[in-house]
């Protein structure tokens, strides 16, 4: 309403003076002053009027000025909100971020040790698959010697003449060794009717390993050879056997070692000299340049008799360490 009244307010010094100046026309009697007078009054109306246009221009002017200054804090305040909301987004998604990467690296690592562990196992099986073929075809074909050279007489055989000291291990039952020859004898009686006598298994035992412990080789050989031959399956069968072997393995004879050696655990798998064969049969394979089927042989050693002396000394002999236990 205040601006519509400003409206027709504008169009009043006009209207007034047009009043005038027909009643002035109309009367005749208007002189040069009142002429003046009027339009100093009309220029007075119409300062009057600009000045009311400006004062309300000023004020509809404020009032939109405070109108938009309210808005604009309205604006900024919620810019602010989104920027902190958008701040606290960014923090969560770098923070996102970097556990995703070390949940990756530690993905990455753990597929990296697995594949590595399998791999390993993956070697050492294949590994220890070729080490027990290699082995299978070791003991075949010292079967096959032994199964060519059971009926060969010792004489036949090679000998050389360097000896090697016996390990500590490889003990004789103090019943057996140290028993001196006595008189017992098996009587026997010829065609013509005379009584003939011959030693029995114990007796020619006891010779050959005297022979054997005053350097004599081949005559201790012959002794424990005449024990196998002449007396089958007697309690002494297994010292001949090792005895015999140590004899060739004295003489660096490491062939015929082996081969006795392996007759020893073939036909007498339980014997206590087991373990000194297993162990002297792998040093045999050494002294001929072949480490592989040494070492092999002495695994075999290690895992059969483990809490053995010989076990210790195999250890040592390959580089195998014992594992440590747990804690």
């Amino acid at each position: 309403m205040n601006l519509i009244n400003f409206k027709n307010i504008s169009f009043f010094p006009t209207s007034v003076l047009r009043l005038l100046c027909s009643a002035l026309i109309f009367t005749g009697c208007a002189t040069t002053e009142d002429v003046n007078r009027t339009q100093y009054d009309t220029n007075l109306l119409k300062t009057e009027v600009r000045d009311i246009k400006e004062k309300l221009s000023s004020s509809l002017q404020k009032e939109k000025l405070v109108t938009h200054d309210r808005k604009l804090e309205e604006i900024q305040s919620a810019q602010e909100i989104t920027a902190k909301s958008v701040s606290d987004l960014m923090i969560q998604f770098q923070s996102l971020t970097t556990e995703f990467r070390v949940l990756t690296g530690r993905f990455e690592e753990s597929r990296y040790n697995a594949e590595k562990v399998s791999a390993e196992m993956k070697t050492e099986k294949e590994k220890l698959a070729a080490q027990l073929k290699d082995l299978e075809l070791a003991i075949d074909e010292l079967k096959k010697k032994v199964s060519l050279t059971e009926n060969i007489a010792p004489t036949d055989l090679k000998e050389e003449a360097k000896s090697v000291e016996e390990p500590k291990k490889a003990r004789e039952p103090e019943n057996k060794e140290n028993e001196k020859p006595d008189d017992k004898k098996e009587v026997k009686k010829t065609e013509s009717g005379k009584a003939t006598t011959k030693t029995d298994a114990k007796d020619v035992y006891l010779a050959g390993y005297q022979a054997f412990k005053e350097g004599k080789t081949a005559e201790a050989r012959e002794k424990f050879m005449s024990v196998l031959k002449d007396y089958p399956d007697n309690e002494y069968s297994d010292n001949a056997r090792f005895w015999m072997a140590e004899s060739y393995y004295k003489d660096k004879n490491y062939e015929d070692a082996i081969l006795v050696y392996e007759e020893l655990l073939k036909k007498n798998p339980k014997s206590d000299k087991a373990s000194g064969a297993l162990w002297k049969q792998g040093l045999s394979f050494y002294a001929l340049k072949d480490e592989k089927t040494g070492k092999i042989v002495l695994e075999k050693l290690i895992e059969q008799f483990p809490k053995s002396e010989h076990a210790l000394l195999a250890k040592k002999k390959i580089g195998k360490t014992t594992p440590s236990k747990k804690k």
